[in-house]
């Protein structure tokens, strides 16, 4: 429920008491502008906790629910309940030892900590989770990307997957004129790895396709000319299907 449908509620909540009960309207809706105060910095609390969890977890790995307790001071009905909550959300994931991070609490984590320190930790883990061969500086990119898209309301976090890369490519292709040439690269590498491709040459390949005009070229190719490349046009393409249509 948004910020502005509760207040709406407690207005309405407040004139029928003051209706019923026959006490000055204004001293209630002074009490609900309170109410609201109060929900808003109860869940700025809350979520500082979970922050405090998921950055333990991106350090730490696997921890269980009475260790994140002692280590961040809170009770230990509060670390189960978040790490539950976490969990339901699909930024934590219960393990046989414990609770671990997902690449979802990640992303988030990436987004909402501006320390170095701590996005560093973040882009080196999810290199290793998502087995990316390339340079650390595309994770950067295309989290920064990410983040743009869901600012800009393109894009919405609860629909995206963060466990396989490859669940990312149907929301970023329609939007790749909007990624930088580091983030076409990475979905370049898992749709080439991904996807049927086809050897250009015997030392490019790429996952063919046709535009609107009938003209080929490739979605996604990996080249030893031209390396990691989205929406990629070249003679050779064109020649080769050429050929093979005469043929």
């Amino acid at each position: 429920m948004l910020l502005y449908d509760i207040l709406n509620l407690l207005l309405k909540e407040s004139t029928i008491i003051a209706n019923s009960v026959n006490i000055n309207y204004s001293t209630l809706e002074f009490l609900s502008r309170f109410k609201i105060h109060f929900i808003i910095v109860l869940s700025a609390k809350s979520s500082i906790k979970e922050l405090k969890i998921l950055h333990k977890l991106a350090i730490s790995g696997t921890v269980t629910s009475y260790r994140l307790s002692q280590e961040l001071g809170i009770p230990s009905a509060t670390s189960w309940r978040l790490l539950k909550k976490l969990c339901k959300e699909g930024y934590v994931r219960k393990e046989d030892k414990g609770f671990s991070i997902t690449p979802k609490g990640l992303f988030i984590l990436y987004k909402t900590y501006k320390d170095e320190k701590v996005r560093k930790t973040v882009v080196k883990r999810l290199k290793e989770f998502w087995e990316y061969d390339g340079e650390i500086e595309d994770i950067y990119a295309i989290l920064d990307d990410i983040s743009k898209l869901i600012d800009n309301n393109k894009i919405e976090i609860k629909t995206l997957c963060f466990n396989l890369p490859v669940s990312l490519i149907g929301f970023l292709l329609p939007l790749s004129h909007e990624l930088s040439e580091r983030s076409k690269r990475v979905l370049a590498y898992y749709i080439t790895k991904t996807f049927p491709t086809v050897n250009i040459t015997p030392y490019c390949k790429g996952v063919i396709s046709f535009d609107e005009k009938g003209i080929p070229y490739a979605i996604a190719v990996n080249c030893k000319m031209e390396g990691l490349k989205m929406n990629h046009y070249c003679e050779v393409i064109q020649k080769l299907f050429t050929k093979n249509k005469l043929e």
